[in-house]
């Protein structure tokens, strides 16, 4: 039997008992709720439970009917409270209705909080690794309740959610119900001091980013919604790298940024230099005094490199850190700790082949690419991986990495070459027609996704899976991989 299974039979078993045997102080709470105040001895409120689906909590009614009109949560001292329903938060008895929550299945003992279904962000609002929350039963207690309480900020009470999800097991339960009854024995963190804000959360899409030094195409990119142009001066050692591959060499001189700075107006110019070398400082210098709003370090492995770049940069520009040697990801927490980092991408190119992987989604699908997202996210650095097709398109099309995009918490993304395939590439009505639909699709699939609870991009990884582990089958046989 599964954790899981045996976990709900504790639960339909304690909570049995628990009605049982709490059913006389049921009787004398309901009846100093009704005499002191008109309303309903239960509150009755629209939380979201598991994989966001709404349900009907139950607590005891601790504040004067309407009071909710007011605001969300209680102020320290707020007159909403009655005098018996302050008694009942300061010790949680307020919350024993939930019971029969735990009895019919809508809650667990144990587990993340419900949150309200508008508050503090309606359920599509939720990042994509946020939703990982909802995979279990919410609880009574949980992870966030013994480390803060209301004291935390939704985002980090989030993470302690999904950190609990991805720990789940008896013993966590048992460490988190035993400091849980200390708690509320001391009653530390039983009464909220502020109201929290209802921020509006509409995350953004992810930043595309496309390779070109033709001022036209750039234009067109740029007009149709690509995020980043870029520039792409790196030459030093990768054509031995990546020579023999079917991937895109750009050729860029660092001309081209200043060529590419006169057409473009909103978006960014991310220009990926050389490998630190003698001439990195002036290099750099150039393209930062030719107007590029980004830094991008290739190919580097310790954190001495990273430290030049900062060193060089001297916070006039952003940077991005290209993770792309094997070496990098083994040093990733010093090189993470380099003060300055904006922004970081995984080059599945170059790592695959450090790490001797027949395909470069092989990394995205056994674990690699995700425990370096999970060290970037950890440090709060904004990161992206890997190249897209259009949707229904490419070798792996669009709609499965860019489901795993979202799984992961990437906010970046790269328009591959196959995205724009032309035969001339002074075609520009139809490269215009290309960025035009595909940018269009690519973002309206993320609309559409961004609403899925979590068991979507389970099910998306599980394809995306397959269709990789086929690709390394034919190219194990020899056969051409189209």
């Amino acid at each position: 039997m599964e954790y899981k299974e045996f976990k709900r039979c504790l639960d339909i078993l304690c909570s049995s008992l628990g009605l049982i045997l709490l059913l006389p102080i049921f009787l004398i709470l309901s009846v100093l709720i009704k005499l002191e105040s008109k309303g309903p001895i239960i509150y009755k409120q629209l939380r979201l439970g598991l994989h966001g689906k709404e349900f009907t909590m139950y607590k005891f009614r601790t504040m004067y009917l309407g009071a909710e009109k007011e605001g969300v949560y209680e102020l320290k001292g707020d007159k909403r409270v009655t005098k018996v329903g302050r008694i009942l938060r300061s010790t949680s008895l307020d919350e024993l209705p939930q019971l029969f929550n735990i009895l019919k299945g809508d809650m667990s003992f144990i587990g993340p909080r419900p949150p309200l279904t508008y508050h503090p962000w309606k359920f599509h609002q939720y990042t994509v690794p946020q939703k990982k929350r909802f995979m279990v039963a919410p609880g009574i207690t949980g992870l966030a309740q013994i480390h803060g309480r209301k004291d935390l900020d939704w985002d980090r009470r989030i993470q302690y959610d999904m950190e609990y999800v991805e720990r789940l097991s008896f013993l966590l339960d048992l460490k988190i119900l035993i400091r849980t009854i200390f708690h509320v024995l001391s009653m530390k963190d039983n009464v909220n001091v502020s109201e929290t804000v209802n921020e509006k959360r509409d995350y953004p899409f992810i930043k595309l980013m496309y390779a070109t030094n033709d001022r036209n195409i750039a234009k067109i990119a740029e007009d149709n919604g690509v995020d980043w142009i870029w520039i792409d001066l790196e030459i030093i050692g990768k054509e031995e790298r990546q020579g023999h591959l079917d991937t895109r060499i750009s050729h860029h001189n660092i001309e081209d940024i200043k060529k590419i700075r006169e057409v473009i107006k909103k978006a960014k110019i991310i220009v990926r230099v050389n490998p630190i070398h003698d001439g990195s400082k002036e290099e750099i210098n150039r393209a930062i005094e030719d107007g590029a709003d980004i830094i991008m370090l290739p190919f580097f492995k310790s954190k001495k490199e990273v430290e030049q770049l900062i060193q060089y940069t001297k916070g006039r520009v952003k940077t991005c850190l290209l993770f792309e040697t094997p070496e990098a990801v083994k040093n990733i927490d010093k090189i993470l700790s380099v003060p300055g980092i904006d922004y970081a991408h995984v080059g599945i190119n170059d790592l695959h082949i450090g790490y001797q992987r027949p395909f470069m989604f092989s990394l995205v699908v056994d674990g690699t690419v995700e425990a370096i997202c999970k060290k970037f996210r950890e440090k709060g650095i904004p990161y992206g991986f890997g190249g897209i097709a259009r949707i229904g398109h490419g070798l792996i099309p669009a709609e499965y990495l860019i489901g795993e995009i979202y799984r992961l918490g990437s906010s970046m993304a790269i328009l591959s070459r196959s995205f724009c395939k032309v035969s001339r590439e002074d075609d520009y009505e139809t490269i215009e027609k290309i960025f035009n639909e595909g940018i269009r699709e690519i973002r309206s699939f993320e609309e559409k996704i961004r609403k899925k609870d979590y068991r979507y991009f389970l099910r998306n990884q599980r394809i995306l899976k397959r269709k990789v582990a086929e690709i390394e089958e034919n190219m194990k046989k020899g056969r051409e991989v189209i």
